[in-house]
């Protein structure tokens, strides 16, 4: 599967991918969406297995992220190949690239099962690559047209000329409404909105609203990692993330304050907390009282001159204490701030 950008290296996009698509539900109903139907109802889609390890090149790692799930076709062994690409553009060599990767799942399947005799010795592999970037796919996605020979060479060559092709997702011209109408776990389809929209958004909460009841359905653990790439790769304040997902609930309340404050202590705000000195312990403190007392404004209301200076000299000890009551529901200001 591919990604817009190359925030962060590819870090935050391959680690939303790897939490969404690693579990066979969400990566299930993708597959779903693009295996041709003949074909996906003679796959046992639900009866997919995570296989351990990568395939993708050291060098490329950085770009590229692929998952192995086991399956059957009929009574035989199958395998479903997946890859995400996290650069902006189209790779020429992505024909080239998944053969190389298909070649290797294939010598790992020889290397752990011993082929039973009179019996056809490799198992079907179905590759798939889903990209969003910032233009169309335009690469080949079959090996036969990277080979440099014309036309007559080729009809003469016949069967030589080799023939290899994978599966493309090109979310690059899939808009919202159709990624509404596909067979999408809630998962799935917010990562997929997560890649097209929020790197370098500076307010990712205009179009957030427009994804609530997919955020509502998302287990606690996968919100988690929503909110980490959003405070990674937007340019959104995370006071408005927070106020944001204080409309999910409080649980999500919770989450967003949550992954905010470590992100901001490892240095990952981006200056989006005014008034933090990054690195400094004063900076910190000051980040997150402002976060503290938005959250405060936004659940009591406007608060007094003295309580607003008691929240900003606090130390970065009392305002997680205070920022704790917060989120687990104190009724009253003076509950939370004794």
């Amino acid at each position: 599967m591919t990604n817009a950008g190359d925030s962060s290296g590819g870090q935050p996009h391959d680690a939303l991918f790897r939490l969404v698509f690693t579990d066979p539900e969400n990566a299930g109903s993708e597959l779903r969406s693009v295996l041709p139907q003949e074909l996906a109802a003679r796959i046992d889609l639900d009866g997919l297995v995570l296989q351990e390890g990568t395939f993708v090149d050291e060098v490329l790692r950085h770009r590229q992220t692929d998952v192995l799930f086991a399956t059957t076709v009929g009574d035989r062994d199958a395998y479903l190949y997946v890859l995400i690409e996290h650069q902006s553009r189209p790779d020429p060599l992505m024909a080239f690239r998944m053969l190389v990767y298909q070649v290797r799942i294939w010598e790992r399947h020889l290397a752990e099962r011993q082929p039973e005799s009179g019996g056809r010795p490799l198992p079907l592999i179905v590759p798939v690559v889903i990209y969003q970037g910032r233009r169309r796919w335009s690469a080949a996605t079959d090996v036969a047209e990277l080979i440099d020979i014309d036309t007559q060479v080729a009809a003469a060559a016949g069967r030589l000329v080799p023939r290899f092709g994978y599966l493309l997702d090109d979310l690059t011209v899939v808009d919202d409404a159709q990624l509404r109408q596909r067979p999408l776990s809630p998962a799935a389809r917010i990562t997929f909105v997560m890649f097209a929209h929020a790197p370098d958004d500076p307010d990712v909460t205009r179009w957030l609203t427009e994804w609530v009841d997919d955020l509502s359905a998302i287990d606690r653990r996968r919100l988690e990692g929503v909110f980490q790439y959003l405070v990674r790769v937007s340019v959104t304040p995370v006071d408005n993330l927070v106020r944001f997902a204080g409309k999910l609930g409080p649980e999500a309340e919770e989450i967003a304050m949550t992954t905010a404050d470590q992100l901001i202590a490892q240095g990952h705000d981006k200056g989006r907390t005014q008034g933090r000195a990054e690195g400094r312990a004063e900076g910190r403190a000051e980040g997150r009282a402002g976060l503290l007392l938005d959250m405060l404004a936004v659940r009591f209301g406007d608060l007094d001159a003295d309580l607003r200076s008691r929240v900003e000299h606090a130390t970065t000890e009392q305002i997680a204490v205070w920022s704790a009551r917060l989120v687990q529901g104190a009724a009253t200001i003076e509950e939370i701030i004794e």
